[in-house]
């Protein structure tokens, strides 16, 4: 065979190939294509073309985990409301919402997302937690995130604008195992496809201040039509009875706006103090909704263990 036939073969087969892993990370034909494409171009020992590297978000919520989240049976069953179209009942759009990030309550973080669908947000704000409380005070990534058949983009040009003005550190390294971010993104990806993310997450007890200069500097893309998503669980390690106790507690502070009160509290009321307070500071109570107010031993039928206890929260 000459050699410019052998070169035309290798030049179609890798076309081929190409095509193969865009369709896949395209969503068609779901994640099963994305790991078939994938798995073709190794057995050839082909690379198709240089990608930027991605995080895989799919560790932190199962496939059924997030199917069964998606569900308005699962909704029905916890007394949520189905999806509405964004915005509130006097028409006002949902510009920043409170979500659990633990997976025993991925159904209430899909139902209030599912709200943002209709308004096709060009990107989401991920304000959440370092569980690890590890590396620099508060930290990005540009890198994207894999999901489910999908590829949920970064806001690069965001991210690196925080990193010039010295209010974050970018880095991959924590969000490759921080749940706090990894849990949300296949549901964002699910209901929000066409959204770019800018993940930040903070040490336990970073100043209000500094979160609040992070949201300063990212006006323009709030201005855009961005939502604000802070990832936030509440009471910890309590029994069921002494959760709701917190909870009560903790819902008088949330209707007052005492935010000042709130950035005080330990881990027995809440897992970020201070990311709650800067909602509150940023956003104001005035057309604020606590939606549902649940706990871990509710959901999962167990009020014996210690339980983890959950707000969701939407701002307009």
């Amino acid at each position: 065979m000459s050699s410019r036939k052998t070169l035309i073969i290798k030049a179609l087969v890798s076309i081929l190939a190409l095509q193969a892993v865009l369709s896949a990370c395209s969503g068609e034909g779901g994640p099963a294509a994305v790991r078939a494409g994938e798995a073709e171009l190794a057995r050839a020992g082909k690379v198709a073309f240089e990608q930027a590297r991605a995080i895989d978000a799919r560790p932190f919520l199962g496939e059924h985990e997030l199917l069964k989240s998606v569900s308005e049976e699962t909704w029905a069953a916890l007394g949520l409301v189905e999806a509405g179209d964004g915005t509130s009942v006097g028409g006002d759009p949902i510009k920043g919402i409170v979500v659990p990030h633990h997976a025993a309550a991925a159904a209430l973080s899909a139902n209030l997302v599912s709200r943002l669908a209709e308004r096709h947000p060009p990107a989401v704000i991920i304000l959440a937690p370092n569980h690890y409380n590890t590396g620099p005070e508060i930290i990005s990534t540009t890198s994207d995130f894999m999901c489910y058949g999908k590829r949920v983009l970064a806001d690069a040009a965001a991210v690196e604008r925080l990193g010039r003005e010295g209010l974050a550190v970018i880095s991959d390294e924590p969000f490759a195992r921080e749940h706090s971010v990894g849990m949300l993104l296949p549901i964002i990806a699910w209901y929000l496809p066409d959204a770019e993310v800018i993940p930040v997450i903070f040490h336990h007890g970073t100043d209000e201040g500094r979160i609040l200069a992070v949201l300063d500097a990212l006006a323009p893309e709030i201005d855009a039509g961005a939502v604000v998503i802070a990832s936030i669980d509440f009471s910890h390690y309590l029994t069921l009875a002494e959760a709701e106790g917190k909870d009560k507690e903790m819902r008088r502070y949330l209707e007052d706006g005492d935010y000042s009160a709130i950035s005080k509290l330990d881990s027995s009321y809440i897992d970020s103090p201070t990311i709650m307070a800067a909602m509150l500071m940023h956003f104001g109570t005035d057309g604020m909704e606590i939606v549902a107010n649940t706990n871990s031993g509710i959901l999962m039928h167990n009020p014996v263990s210690p339980c983890t206890s959950y707000f969701t929260i939407q701002f307009m």
